[in-house]
């Protein structure tokens, strides 16, 4: 028998996905951005404005915000509006534009009042409870030992990013990897780091999903993630840099999301039983969040 898993192709297309906020304070987004709330880039200098779309085909929308773009900066004294530089791609917002659209790549600009997020964040949610078997190593290393195609790790978080942890991966002969991290309030400690295995020399960034699946919040502090990360409950900061894309509550901070587009499988072999008990918990969790 055979059963779905992450029924979505929304971080293969997207770089970054938003439900809320996202409070830029620098960086860029290589692929393409969908935001739920608003875009804040206010504060930054208006010759250093945001950057969007570097990876974007020029036919499809770099930047998506359903409620307002604000991009106030001082400059010379005076309160004046900061550039947002879309490098390829359209530029589509749904609230107040409150900025100076840079379209270098010689995109559109308009406005779509019933652009929304919500179908969007019900695909996401739904992928964030699709679970298969359960695999458990040591602290330090994830390793895989099945035939699927699929290898999934279950880990705390504390476990994952405590103090000073170098994190290994073994994927054997799986080809993707899910880990499914479990914690509310999320800090990765210092000198924590991703090394073999989650490498170019490894399984690839784009073949990798961190499930943050019951977190509220994730401070990544100077870690770099490698990998997409579903974090639907979750505000995120910190991270030193992302490679792959990123779907979450809201986003605060100054850091690089590099295109890495994750694919996830359509069809694997149908979980163990243990592999149901977690999902089981998870729609629990997530009736009780609700309720």
């Amino acid at each position: 028998m055979k059963h779905s898993i992450l029924k979505t192709g929304l971080l293969a297309t997207h770089n970054l996905i938003l439900h809320n906020d996202y409070n830029y304070q620098g960086g860029d987004v290589e692929g393409a951005t969908f935001v739920g709330g608003d875009l804040n880039t206010s504060g930054q200098a208006s010759d250093f404005g945001s950057k969007f779309g570097t990876k974007v085909n020029a036919n499809n929308a770099a930047l998506s915000v359903v409620g307002d773009v604000n991009g106030s900066t001082t400059w010379n004294g005076q309160t004046i509006y900061g550039d947002i530089h879309v490098q390829h791609g359209d530029f589509v917002y749904g609230g107040a534009l409150n900025a100076n659209p840079i379209m270098n790549g010689g995109g559109a600009v308009y406005q779509d009042k019933s652009l929304s997020i919500a179908n969007i964040w019900n695909e996401l949610t739904q992928a964030s409870t699709d679970t298969l078997n359960a695999i458990t190593s040591n602290q330090k290393e994830l390793t895989y030992t099945g035939s699927d195609a699929v290898a999934v790790f279950n880990y705390s978080a504390d476990d994952l990013f405590a103090q000073n942890t170098s994190l290994m991966l073994n994927a054997g002969s799986a080809d993707t990897v899910v880990i499914n991290v479990s914690g509310k309030a999320i800090k990765a400690g210092g000198g924590t780091n991703l090394v073999n295995g989650f490498n170019h020399n490894g399984i690839g960034a784009a073949n990798i999903l961190w499930n943050f699946y019951e977190a509220e919040s994730v401070d990544f502090n100077n870690l770099a993630m490698w990998g997409a990360i579903l974090a639907v409950d979750a505000d995120l900061t910190g991270g030193a840099v992302f490679d792959g894309s990123v779907a979450a509550l809201s986003y605060t901070g100054a850091r690089e999301f590099h295109k890495f587009d994750f694919n996830p499988p359509v069809e694997v072999s149908e979980p163990g039983a243990l592999a149901l008990f977690a999902l089981g918990l998870i729609a629990m969790i997530r009736r009780r969040k609700i309720a």
